[in-house]
This record gives C-alpha cells, structure tokens and sequence, in this order.
C-alpha cells in the first residue's frame, strides 16, 4: 500500500510530504486549496500523463516520489520482479520521477533507471485510481473477466480451460514438427542414406589417420629404415663382437668377481641386467627386420586412404571415432522418418482429444462465468441505488475472446488460455438507453462510485492493495453521501482507501483525515497537507457543513456524524 507520498515544485506545492494510513485515508479542502494536486501527482508517480504546467513557476523541474509497501502474497512485487526490479526483501518499492521544464523526463524504481512505459506496466498493481483522470484499474477486458472469475468462484473452471489451452498448444507443435519434417522427409531420407552409406562403406577406425601417417612415413623412408634396421641388430645382437654379447661377457666377470668380494654383487647384477636388455632389444629389431614388407607401390595407397578419410571427417566435422557415432545417429533418425506416419497419426488423435478436452472446460466455464455475471450485475444495481444513481443500469456482457477459433467435430470456439470469451462492464447512465462499454459511457463520479459498487460486491485478491477514488461524491448529498462513505469503510477494511470529498458524512467515515489548504509565505501560494486529530475533525467537517466559519450546531452536528460512522472523537484519530 502506498505509505508516503513527496512532491517537490509541482503547480502551488514547493516541498510536501504525505503519509498514509491503513484503512479509509480522506483529503478535504476548500475549492481549490490543492486536493486534486495530491492526486495527479500520484497520477504521475503511478505512470499516467504528465503535464508540463505542473512545473511550479520559476522552477527547473517537478518531482515526484512515492514509497509503496506490501505484505507476503501480493502481486506487486512478483509483477515488478518479472519486469526485471529489484523488491527487496521488506517488499517495498520506491517511485521516483522527475519532470524537467526542458522536454523528456527521468523515472526511478528501487534506485534503479526506469521507463515511464515501465511505470505504466506497474502502475495497475500499485494502485487502482477511479474518477476524472485516466482510470488505472479494472478498465481492461482482462481485468473485468477475472472480477466475474474471482466473484464466481472459477478458479478450478480457469486453471482446467489454462491446462487444456496449454495440452492443445503442445500437441499441435508436435504435430506441426512432425508435419514440416513429413514435407520434407523424401530428402531428407535420401540425405541420410547418403551419409550412412558413405561412412559406412568407408568403415573408419579410431586413430587410423594417424596409423595412415606413420605408414607413409616408413615407405618414404624405406632405404633408410632398411640400412638403419640392419645396423642396429648387427651392433646390438648378431654382430661379432656385438652389444649383448660383449654385455654378457662383462657380466660373467663381475659376477665371478663378486663371489670374491660380494661388495661387487649389485654392479654385476646390473650388468646381467644390461646385458638382457640389449639382448631384448636386439630380437625386437631383428623381428622388425624380418617382419617389415617396405613396398614402395603401397604408398599410393595409403595417402589416397588418408585424404578419404581426412576429407570425410572435414565434411562431418569429426574425427574417425565421431564418424562412426555420426552414421549411427543417421540411421536412427531414418528410423524415425520411417515410423513418421505412425506417430503423425497419433498425434492427430492427442491433439484432437486435447481440443476437445478444451472445448468441455471452456464451455463449463463459459456457463459460470454468465451464472456469475448475473448474479454480480444484481448486486450492483442494488448498490447503485443507494449510491444516488437509481435509474442506472449496470450489466456483464460477453464477447468473443480475441485470437483464433478452434473447433472438433462441434461448433468453433475462440482459443484463449483465458477461456473463449471475455467479460465487458456495461453502462447506461439513463432509463431508455442503450448499455455501452463503462469506461467509454460513465462519467468520473459516475466510474467512481460503480468501481466502488463492484469493489463492495465483487472485490479483487489480485487486484493493487491501493485504491483511490476521486470526484466519487460528484452530485451526491443526503442519505446517499453517508452510503457512500459507509462503503468506503467497508472497502476499507481490506484494501487501503484514498479519496477526495467535498461531504462531511463520507469524511465522517475516515480512518485518517488530511486536510488540504493554502497558504502564503513570502509573497508566495503554497499548498500544505495537515494530519486531523479528533478536534480538527469537528472543525473541519463542521466547516464542510456550514461554510468558512463554524458555528457550535455545526461542530455538534459534526461530532454526532463521527459518532453515527463509529468514528466518535473519544476514538483518537491516529
């Protein structure tokens, strides 16, 4: 709910700041005192239109900043957050916006840079604001459809049609997946054929580009390998004298020489150790030898098998080991295009049981969305004629939802995770005329005291914790003024009221009374807002009822309406 309100340099107000209470938050004044100023600069923090003419006179800019709080569970700070503001933890959120006498205009959330669009977007879950200004509240389709829902009790009906909306919208991009890869299936069967057929045929092995290269290397070097080959096993092995023999040799010594000194034991186990090795080495040249086929025509071969292979794993942009996974991959997808009719058919059957499952819960929730209507509609109109507007007529229409129509084997329905149509508020201000759209037909005080009416009988949990109604007591006096306060209260208790008024019996139901007025310092006009205690009450509501100077029947008239409202001056105003 919103907790301060400060405007600086805007129209008559140098520096002000407002707080706000819970429950019924009342401004009064004399005409002109500066009561409407308040709420468009609350207009202005929320995202409405902002108006150069504000700027106080020999200043560069008006600002405005407004401190919202709101408590676990309210959309508001779920809503900021998906638009990318940071709420903290305490749930608050802090409006600034600066009005430059320049041109453009700067807007802040939580400190952070923002848009006036932005604001806007956030504006309707801040507060609602109902009369001569633009309404920031249940205006849009959207909002009308789900008062009819939340009065109605649809919540399973809504949540059944968002399901079965969201069951139809996966089958058919399934199908149309399955569809668009049917359109091109042919190729693309031959496609992968043709990738299967090639790595297959080709029968790649891990490593073997690298085997390829070797091989090549040895053949081009063949002569050299050869006289390398025969050196090695004639100095190491076959030679006279060769290494190993010459190692043996050395190492029957020693160890003839350590059965004198057995000291010498360890140097001549290492050279019988040696003297193995070479020999070992030795045989592997000589297997080497004897084994190696160096052909030189197999060269050809071997570097035509490499730039196959090298070019197939370019193509495929792998190696000789991602080949073999790349075929595989290709025959399982032809196996899926093979098998693409079986499944095209029977998603054909999910996706038809899906919109008619769809159809079922959108006509369900059509029908208790009208019985609810009905009702709703009933209950207005009888509020509406206690709130001085007895010949008006207030109805719930539907239309079409927007969006596109589905149908299966029955009547087209629109498709709408909303359901298939949408609730429009309708208003006729005289007996004998035609109901047109509320936000269109009402006048502001006429708009106020509807949305008061639906608020009484209809009220919003999704709705801001904030709503504010001015010009509500627009041509109301009487017994109708005291019911349109006593409504306010009632709303009041849960949702955080503001509202203008002109009549002591709605400032009769306040829970904080602020008075608006002017006053001059230094040759200057400067609107001030001051907090009522319960003797500034009676004065004031005295003042509303019996001009600028109270008299003592004024004040004790004054004093019984706070007591008939349940607002007595024995109950402190806090």
């Amino acid at each position: 709910m919103l907790r301060t309100l400060r405007i600086r340099d805007f129209v008559i107000v140098d520096e002000l700041t407002v707080e706000f209470g819970d429950g019924l938050n009342l401004l009064t004044g004399e005409t002109g005192a500066g009561k409407s100023i308040v709420l468009d600069a609350l207009g202005m923090a929320v995202g409405l239109r902002a108006d150069r003419s504000w700027i106080r006179a020999g200043s560069e800019r008006a600002v405005v900043e407004a401190l919202f709080e709101f408590a676990a569970g309210e959309a508001a700070p779920r809503c900021a957050a998906e638009r990318g503001v940071e709420v903290a933890d305490g749930g608050q959120i802090l409006v600034q916006r600066e009005l430059p006498a320049g041109g453009g205009g700067r807007v802040w959330i939580n400190g952070a840079p923002g848009t006036v669009q932005l604001l806007r977007d956030l504006g309707p879950w801040l507060v609602e604001l109902h009369g001569q200004r633009e309404p920031a509240g249940p205006s849009v389709p959207e909002r009308q459809t789900a008062i009819v829902d939340e009065r109605g009790g649809q919540g399973e009906l809504v949540a059944a049609v968002r399901r079965a909306h969201g069951s139809v919208r996966e089958a058919d991009e399934r199908r149309e997946h399955l569809v668009r890869q049917a359109a091109r299936r042919a190729e693309r069967v031959e496609e992968l054929e043709r990738v299967a057929r090639e790595i297959e045929a080709a029968q790649p092995r891990a490593g073997e580009i690298a085997e390829l290269e070797r091989d090549a290397l040895l053949l081009r070097n063949a002569e050299r390998v050869a006289c390398l080959l025969e050196e090695i096993v004639q100095a190491a092995y076959e030679g006279e004298p060769s290494a190993a023999g010459l190692a043996a040799a050395a190492a029957g010594r020693a160890e003839e020489l350590a059965r004198i000194d057995p000291a010498l034991g360890p140097a001549a186990q290492q050279l019988r150790a040696a003297a193995l090795e070479l020999q070992d080495a030795g045989t592997t040249f000589r297997d080497w030898r004897e084994r190696a086929a160096f052909e030189p025509e197999r060269l050809e071969g071997i570097e035509a098998r490499r730039a196959a292979l090298e070019r197939l794993c370019l193509r495929h942009a792998t190696d000789e080991a991602g080949l073999a996974a790349r075929a595989a991959a290709a025959r399982r997808e032809l196996d899926e295009l093979r098998s693409l009719d079986a499944e095209l058919e029977r998603l054909e059957l999910e996706s038809a049981a899906a919109r008619r499952a769809y159809a079922e819960a959108a006509t369900a929730l059509g029908a208790a969305r009208r019985k609810a209507a009905r009702r709703i509609g009933r209950e207005v109109q009888e509020q509406l004629s206690a709130l001085a507007l007895p010949h008006a007529r207030f109805e719930i229409a539907f239309r079409p939802a927007r969006g596109p129509s589905i149908g299966n084997a029955g009547p087209e329905l629109p498709f709408s995770p909303a359901g298939a149509e949408r609730a429009e508020f309708l208003w006729a201000a005289n007996p004998g005329e035609p109901a047109q759209p509320l936000a269109r037909a009402a006048s502001g005080g006429e708009w106020s005291r509807v949305m008061l009416a639906l608020h009484v009988v209809a009220d919003s949990t999704e709705a801001a914790p904030t709503v504010i109604f001015d010009e509500i007591d627009a041509g109301v006096g009487g017994a109708a003024a005291d019911a349109v306060g006593a409504r306010l209260a009632q709303l009041a208790r849960r949702r955080q009221v503001l509202c203008v008024t002109h009549l002591p019996q709605v400032a009769a139901y306040a829970d904080r009374h602020l008075r608006v007025r002017k006053e001059v310092r230094g040759g200057r006009t400067r609107a001030a807002v001051e907090d009522l205690a319960a003797a500034g009450r009676i004065e004031e509501m005295a003042r509303m009822l019996g001009g600028r100077r109270p008299t003592a029947a004024s004040r004790r008239h004054a004093a019984e309406m706070l007591g008939a409202a349940g607002r007595a001056p024995a109950r402190r105003n806090a």
